[in-house]
């Protein structure tokens, strides 16, 4: 992994609006994605962590333009992807690809296994197709599809063989950055650790860089050199793995922490898992946004929103009350 940083998101916001109520003047809106701002380096994993709900996949799909921002900047390599044309951003594509959550929807089903993977190197007229067919039969080969298995059609797998096929699908392009959203939440405990350990394979034989999305800690921390936390379309917390773990100052990200299951029955642990429910998206709360939440919530948090700053070395956080919490 380099210092280089090969994305970026400047301020980036997602708003969707919903219908006027009647005498009403303004529409109601939701913002998904509010302000985000973070920079990926080249090679390395960045976790993205977080409550169902809490903007993840939504930041996700804006930064691939699968969705348009409402505002703010993506930059690929210096390259603005929010003010790319349709040519510049098809050239892109090839950049940067996704892995989707359920491997089973994101699957033509009237297509097999091999024209999938293919279909990619179609659309960008890519090679001949003998060349193209012995491009696909190496990549499925790598992801541990085996030949026999080429023409046949995604229900005929089973869901971790299907995450394979949509992986390869992804890579197929050799794109310098993926993200995988929820990747292996659909998949059996023993299914998910043999694709993280693929992914984490294929990222070193390729050189990608990832993002990966998962509301899953024990998943992140396999994977991921950094994380970041992200609630209510905000990130609260983003440190280096091993340090955020250690030593989180977010009251959310202890509270998440806690929620770990622990196999452990007799160990002892600070019961803050948090509590309520993530306020209505409408209407979200004034001043820091989990201060309905937070067991330690003071006035000042109720009237401003904490700015995420660096209370350490790499590591950051958006609340008023970190160095509090740091030095006890």
């Amino acid at each position: 992994m380099s210092d280089r940083i090969i994305l970026e998101t400047r301020d980036l916001t997602c708003r969707f609006y919903g219908k006027k109520a009647l005498l009403s003047r303004e529409r109601p809106f939701v913002t998904a994605v509010d302000g985000v701002s973070l920079s990926i380096r080249d090679g390395e994993t960045l976790g993205l962590v977080g409550e169902s709900g809490c903007g993840k996949s939504t930041l996700g799909k804006a930064i691939l333009r699968l969705i348009e921002p409402t505002a703010g900047q993506v930059l690929f390599e210096g390259r603005d992807m929010a003010a790319a044309s349709a040519e510049e951003l098809r050239a892109l594509r090839r950049e940067l690809q996704v892995v989707f959550q359920d491997p089973y929807s994101s699957l033509n089903p009237r297509m097999t296994a091999f024209e999938l993977v293919e279909a990619p190197l179609e659309v960008h007229r890519i090679g001949t197709k003998a060349e193209r067919a012995a491009r696909v039969a190496e990549m499925l080969r790598m992801v541990g599809i085996d030949e026999g298995s080429l023409h046949k059609f995604p229900h005929e797998f089973s869901g971790g063989q299907r995450q394979r096929i949509g992986i390869a699908r992804a890579l197929i392009l050799g794109p310098r950055f993926i993200i995988c959203d929820e990747a292996v939440s659909a998949l059996d405990v023993s299914v998910r650790a043999q694709i993280l350990n693929l992914l984490r394979s294929l990222q070193r034989q390729m050189g990608l860089t990832m993002l990966f999305i998962s509301h899953d800690l024990s998943v992140i921390r396999h994977i991921s050199d950094r994380v970041a936390v992200m609630y209510l379309g905000s990130i609260v917390e983003l440190a280096p793995k091993a340090e955020l773990y250690a030593h989180p100052l977010h009251p959310y990200t202890r509270g998440l922490l806690s929620a770990i299951p622990i196999p452990d029955v007799h160990r002892v642990r600070l019961d803050e898992i948090p509590e309520g429910e993530i306020p209505d998206s409408y209407h979200q709360p004034a001043g820091c946004k989990y201060h309905n939440r937070c067991p330690l919530a003071q006035d000042v948090c109720r009237r401003e929103r904490p700015a995420l700053r660096e209370a350490c070395d790499g590591h950051f956080v958006a609340c008023h009350l970190a160095r509090e919490k740091s030095s006890e």
